[in-house]
């Protein structure tokens, strides 16, 4: 069985090269928040700083290390069913020549664990070239009246690289166990029709439902948590209040990857109906992101986190300011400006745009074969082009409809706490830098969709076609 797991590793490093974007990322975040972290603590524990200063270079790291490997895990789970799809084939002849359910999770296990360790050298190394810029970044974010904070002293000790290497695998190995386990009891012949349609549906299984409570039990202990500190307000009101905001925000993304199943296919169709545009360009589009609904779910997701976790930031950030500036306050908060939001915020998202990317580059040959399929019947070299730009821009809605989802709970907090506290609220959202935003990440959408389907075009159309179904 060694030597079937080793070709299978051998035979699949092309799929999980195209979602190795996502394990780089997640592991160069986990290992520059600990590296952070294990300066901030030094710093404290010397008395190179002052005891609040530097708890801010704790604390921000310790909940971005956390913040990451939740959302590394729910992006990686998504990266890890594609590439497990994408793998349907060969894995339905292990199961033909002999494989167990059990030894084909152990194989797919032993890829997860692999791509991790392997991905885990680039992340480590960009993450030790960043630490330094990131302290420094921090230190002149955090100073007040024109003097520098001083810099904590980057310690660049193996232990914290090598404990996040190994959280980065435990992530690794939880978010791709569900999808792991249930590819290995699907039958053979099974297997091979779903390899031949959009793969393995996604089913609201025991387990989703069990992790959408406990993610609603988490939220809901956030909002029950507002009395806490609201009923004696204190100069950490504010600060506690946006640090439960970000946390429902993160965790409220849990629930809504979990019920995409549920909610993305009556979502798209209900809001893309009602586009009055008849092109025959749309009209293809939008049928087939339908008729692909796993495809859809799965690439819906991780832009959902993405623009949830950016537009949440804005929001947050935006509504506290408003807020203070309304009841007469004109003072700069304390560890919530650029730098210390990327900490608590930027690591996450960018796990969470590495996935969509590399969730929408995983599916491209799939999509290669429909437009050459397209091809075949008569569509035009530009309606080749339109439709992915068309089917990323009908995922980006999507995913910003759910994406307002997290910022309305996230929102919650603040509208509710900031009365409770004895201040008048005063909801604020940057429109300008949203759009600005908004933009970005539609962009990236359009190039991971429409960039990989360019080389196809340069071959014959039943070649293509051909290719996918070897595959």
């Amino acid at each position: 069985m060694r030597h079937l797991q080793l070709a299978e590793l051998r035979g699949s490093w092309s799929s999980w090269l195209a979602v190795s974007l996502v394990f780089v990322v997640s592991n160069f975040a986990l290992v520059l928040s600990a590296l952070a972290l294990l300066a901030g603590a030094r710093a404290m524990r010397t008395g190179e700083m002052d005891v609040l200063d530097s708890t801010a270079l704790v604390v921000m790291p310790a909940i971005n290390f956390l913040f990451s490997g939740l959302v590394g895990a729910v992006v990686i789970g998504s990266a890890t069913a594609m590439v497990l799809n994408a793998r349907r084939g060969a894995l339905a002849r292990l199961a033909l020549s002999g494989a167990t359910p059990r030894q084909i999770a152990v194989t797919a296990m032993l890829q997860l664990t692999v791509v991790s360790l392997s991905c885990s050298a680039v992340g480590s190394v960009l993450a030790l070239i960043a630490l330094k810029p990131t302290l420094r970044f921090l230190a002149y974010e955090r100073s007040e009246a024109g003097t520098l904070m001083p810099t904590s002293v980057p310690v660049y000790s193996p232990w914290p690289i090598l404990v996040a290497v190994l959280f980065a695998v435990a992530v690794a190995l939880v978010g791709g166990l569900r999808q792991v386990l249930a590819s290995s009891r699907v039958a053979p012949v099974e297997a091979l029709r779903e390899h031949a349609r959009d793969g393995q549906e996604i089913r609201m299984t025991l387990w989703r439902w069990i992790g959408v409570g406990f993610a609603g039990l988490a939220i809901a202990g956030g909002y029950a948590s507002i009395p806490l500190y609201t009923s004696e307000p204190t100069k950490e009101t504010i600060s506690n209040l946006m640090l439960t905001s970000v946390m429902v925000l993160v965790v409220a993304a849990v629930p809504l990857a979990l019920l995409a199943p549920l909610i993305v296919g009556p979502l798209t169709r209900a809001w893309s109906s009602l586009i009055p545009a008849r092109s025959a360009s749309w009209e293809l589009a939008r049928r087939t992101v339908s008729a692909r609904a796993t495809r859809l779910t799965r690439s819906v997701v991780p832009v959902m986190m993405t623009i949830g976790l950016l537009l949440g930031n804005l929001a947050i950030m935006g509504s506290l300011m408003s807020t203070l500036r309304r009841n007469g306050f004109d003072v700069n908060l304390s560890a919530t400006g650029s730098a210390s939001l990327l900490m608590l915020l930027g690591l996450p998202l960018m796990i969470s745009l590495a996935g969509g990317v590399g969730s929408l580059i995983m599916m491209s040959r799939q999509r290669d074969a429909e437009l050459a399929l397209l091809g075949i019947v008569g569509a035009t070299p530009r309606q080749r082009v339109t439709m992915p730009a068309l089917e990323a821009l009908i995922i980006t809605v999507t995913a910003l409809l759910m994406a307002l989802i997290m910022v309305a709970a996230a929102l919650g907090i603040i509208a509710i706490g900031m009365p409770l506290a004895g201040y008048s609220l005063a909801l604020d959202l940057p429109l300008g830098i949203f759009s600005i935003t908004l933009g970005f990440v539609l962009i990236v959408t359009v190039a991971s969709t429409v960039l990989p389907t360019l080389r196809a075009r340069q071959r014959a159309e039943p070649g293509v076609i051909a290719r996918l179904v070897v595959e």
